[in-house]
């Protein structure tokens, strides 16, 4: 009579611990289906930072590259036609009073 009582409370115990371990499984997928559009927008914030961060770094480049070539003699000039407008003493300047490009 013991032996059944061990026997029967065993698989209760076994019962109650296999329905826990089913309603935690359950518990812990529904969450993660729960959270799978937060993961899928992380992503996707992910990638358009990894262009940015490209972005910068390509703008970075240039502003290396124009730092070096500030103190040039070609860009002061370049700078000077395009932004002041200024020429050189020897050079015509033929002016389209049509006002067509």
């Amino acid at each position: 009579m013991k032996e059944k009582a061990r026997k029967s409370t065993k698989k209760r115990k076994l019962k109650i611990t296999t329905a826990i371990i089913i309603a935690l499984v359950l518990f812990m997928l529904i969450k993660g289906v729960m959270k799978q559009p937060q993961i899928t927008d992380n992503y996707d914030k992910i990638s358009e930072l990894e262009l940015q961060i490209e972005y910068e770094q390509k703008r970075a480049q240039e502003v290396d590259a124009l730092k070096e070539n500030v103190d040039s003699d070609e860009y002061i000039e370049k700078i000077a036609r395009e932004k002041l407008g200024m020429i050189r003493k020897d050079e015509i300047v033929f002016v389209d009073v049509t006002g067509e490009e």
